[in-house]
């Protein structure tokens, strides 16, 4: 009975100070978080691969000493849901903000300034048909192509395409001289477009002459055109 009694004690004085201990170790993390040697990090739940779209479900908020922040480290979920990840991002690794694609930087690289389910496709231009070196990335235009089918004819095969780079240069600033005037006339325009639409965009590049027409910035409208022949003009 008597070491019945020891042991019973022994256990409550454990638990007694097992609780100490951590009401000790608590109240010294509030203590460390009011003085600011605690702040919370978006960090990586699981290994995020790649060019991956990050999900709520892929990160988390953890609480990090101050001294072990890395200045770029995103403090807020919403700060990364939805961005693509340029760089593999390990479990537990802290997601910084320059490892994410904003889908607006140039240095990002093209593929990242393609909006989900269009593609890029580049075509050759000279200075007539380019709009004598006017289009800037980031501009809106219609594309013309001249058949001669039947007949010679001229028809509307695409309209208001985004401009996601003019030769190589993606940024719209970057495409003009030091004196803010465009640049030499490219050569070739990279155009941002529905899967439906590069099979026509290409079938006229290759076998047709083309000519852009450059919208206004805040044109978005489609038009329904009829296609114009030769033999009409000369009637």
């Amino acid at each position: 009975m008597k070491n019945k009694l020891i042991l019973i004690l022994a256990v409550l004085v454990g638990l007694a100070a097992a609780g100490g201990i951590y009401m000790y170790l608590d109240n010294m993390k509030k203590t460390y978080q009011v003085e600011g040697d605690f702040a919370k990090v978006v960090a990586a739940s699981q290994r995020i691969p790649a060019k991956t779209q990050v999900t709520a479900q892929m990160v988390e908020i953890k609480e990090v000493p101050t001294k072990y922040i890395n200045p770029k480290a995103a403090i807020d979920v919403k700060e990364v849901v939805g961005k693509t990840v340029k760089s593999e991002i390990l479990p537990g690794e802290q997601v910084l903000r320059d490892k994410l694609a904003t889908g607006k930087e140039s240095s990002d690289g093209l593929s990242y300034l393609i909006e989900p389910g269009k593609r890029a496709v580049t075509i050759a231009v000279n200075e007539v048909s380019g709009v004598a070196g006017q289009i800037l990335p980031g501009d809106r235009v219609d594309v013309m192509g001249t058949f001669d089918f039947q007949g010679i004819l001229t028809t509307l095969v695409i309209q208001n395409v985004p401009v996601l780079s003019i030769d190589q240069i993606t940024d719209a600033s970057a495409a003009k001289g030091a004196d803010g005037k465009n640049r030499a006339p490219a050569s070739t325009l990279t155009l941002l477009v529905a899967p439906e639409q590069m099979q026509p965009l290409v079938l006229c590049s290759e076998q047709a002459s083309i000519r852009l027409a450059l919208r206004a910035a805040t044109d978005n409208n489609t038009l329904t055109l009829p296609m114009t022949r030769m033999n009409n003009l000369v009637q």
